[in-house]
């Protein structure tokens, strides 16, 4: 293990959060494919996140490997960001939401939310086993 603190503990909860978002605008979309003027929404993130964990000029640097490296990495500024996407039209009514694109990302979006789940629980379970070894 790297360190005594796994920064999974801070990064999965918050992608669990994302997935679940994003599960509630794909579906929210979904219920909206037929209405008209209705805009798609969409959930962005992956770049803030990738900005926060790449902020390594802040980090302090360790001369040997076996050093504690200081977790965690601070995600306060990462946040989800919620558009609303206006210059697509699939629809002659103004709708742009195109009801098997939502369906299948819908599907992928579940698979991983799934996926964070398995991995926190690993985690846990992890840490559940050094605890008790060292009682």
């Amino acid at each position: 293990m790297a360190g005594l603190y796994n920064t999974n503990f801070t990064t999965l909860p918050l992608a669990m959060d994302v997935a679940s978002l994003r599960n509630e605008v794909y579906a929210h979309n979904i219920a909206n494919a037929e209405t008209p003027g209705y805009k798609r929404r969409e959930v962005s993130f992956e770049d803030s996140f990738k900005k926060a964990l790449a902020g390594d000029e802040l980090r302090l640097k360790t001369s040997r490997v076996r050093h504690i490296p200081n977790y965690p990495v601070s995600l306060d500024g990462v946040e989800p960001d919620l558009t609303r996407i206006k210059n697509t039209v699939i629809t002659n009514d103004g709708n742009n939401v195109d009801i098997d694109k939502e369906m299948a990302a819908l599907s992928a979006n579940t698979l991983r939310y799934q996926t964070l789940t398995r991995l926190m629980d690993l985690n846990i379970v992890r840490y559940n086993i050094v605890l008790k070894g060292t009682r």
